[in-house]
């Protein structure tokens, strides 16, 4: 739902940045922080204030890792808070990312680009900006990001960028927050921190649960705001005691029809192994993995053989399967010759990480002790030191594992939004 702006609350850090002339900003300003914090809704407020203190003459740009990302995370709120609050107009095509805004007398030409793929900075090459908005500036191609603040030529241009923290590794923290703290570069880079006690329009409630849902690195990022970087283990609050099964209260839960939905995530190998895990959910919304394949050099066919077979020691029919989708071919021939509609939607690591871990932190994700691949990889599938993507180890029955529960989870989400 759209922010109700009359309604808003304000802290004093976000008076303070939207009381803050915008020529007193310098180059780039950065909000970072938690999420929900209101590093995004500070900013769209900031947006007509910016505007008219350097005019219509040149080219406004939004960004993000997509298009589509920016109408999602900006225009969202951002139409509403122009057309319905301030009495402006939009225009916006969704095709060419051409967009328009009327406020106030004045109408300001401005595009919306996607900046999150290598080759993103071809689209750019050229122009003359006077201000950019990068929503999520870590997602962006770093050759995106350099072309960009070279775009920003006139004297008066500003841009201003949201983020939530990532590694501290990351080019963003090394190159302009770092040094910052070190007292570096202050002339061309301001940076504004948020936690989510800066945003007033949260209840203690909601930032409780919040705190809930996470730990270790993943609370430091998304609860404390921090750029940290991950190691260890990925799933390190999965607890054999807490979160394993015997298999036969598990074909008892079937039997009494308590687990009533039954689905698959399907990770493909030949010289790496191909895990295909049996998944199911109960009426309480926990998640069982009931069952796995996991096999060297297994083609189509063994998939096939072995979906079979479980859907008739199981006696219950299986809705899906969400598989890699690196090998089209194979999705084709197991669509073609098995009785699953089959998915092909890769999730974002660390997003599917997060939502594994939700599950785990809540003891809503159950596995049964059957599957001794899985909870191998449970124990030792670790991130490194310097790098916020886990190691490409010991992974095959993970990633089989996210890709069932985002495919659930994605299209349960999309339905209770059409409701």
């Amino acid at each position: 739902m759209p922010i109700k702006w009359e309604n808003s609350k304000y802290s004093r850090k976000a008076k303070a940045f939207l009381s803050k002339d915008p020529m007193e900003f310098p180059l780039l300003t950065l909000l970072d922080g938690a999420i929900r914090s209101g590093k995004t809704s500070n900013i769209i407020q900031k947006i007509p204030q910016i505007f008219e203190a350097i005019g219509n003459n040149n080219l406004k740009v939004f960004s993000g890792y997509s298009k589509t990302s920016v109408r999602n995370n900006v225009l969202i709120e951002l139409i509403p808070y122009i057309e319905d609050y301030l009495g402006g107009k939009v225009k916006y095509s969704t095709t060419s990312g051409e967009m328009e805004i009327s406020l106030w007398g004045k109408t300001y030409p401005c595009l919306v680009v996607g900046g999150g793929k290598s080759d993103s900075a071809a689209k750019i090459q050229g122009g003359t900006w006077d201000f950019w908005y990068a929503n999520e500036l870590p997602q962006h191609n770093y050759e995106f990001y350099n072309m960009a603040l070279s775009r920003l030529t006139p004297e008066y241009a500003r841009a201003f960028a949201d983020s939530n923290p990532e590694s501290s590794n990351h080019w963003l923290y090394q190159e302009k927050i770092k040094p910052y703290f070190e007292g570096l570069n202050k002339d061309i880079f301001e940076y504004w921190h948020f936690s989510m006690q800066d945003n007033a329009n949260l209840s203690e409630t909601f930032i409780k649960n919040q705190s809930k849902l996470y730990n270790g690195v993943f609370k430091a990022r998304k609860v404390d705001g921090l750029w940290v970087s991950p190691e260890g283990l990925v799933y390190d609050t999965f607890s054999c005691q807490k979160h394993v099964i015997n298999h036969d209260c598990i074909i008892e839960k079937i039997c009494k029809n308590e687990i009533i939905e039954f689905f698959l995530g399907i990770d493909w190998g030949w010289n790496h192994p191909t895990a295909c895990l049996l998944l199911g959910k109960d009426r309480n919304d926990i998640f069982f993995v009931i069952d796995e394949f996991y096999a060297f050099k297994a083609d189509v066919s063994n998939i096939i053989s072995w979906i079979d077979t479980k859907q008739k020691e199981y006696m219950r029919f299986f809705s899906f399967a969400n598989c890699d989708n690196s090998r089209p071919e194979t999705n084709n021939a197991l669509r073609q010759n098995s009785n699953l509609i089959i998915y092909e939607e890769k999730p974002r690591v660390e997003d599917s990480i997060a939502m594994v871990r939700s599950l785990i932190n809540y003891d809503k994700l159950i596995v049964s002790e059957k599957c001794v691949n899985t909870l191998r990889e449970f124990e030792i599938y670790r991130y490194p030191t310097l790098d916020d993507a886990p190691v490409k180890l010991n992974d095959d029955c993970m990633d089989a594992l996210r890709y069932a529960l985002f495919s659930y989870l994605s299209k349960r989400k999309r339905l209770m939004q059409l409701q």
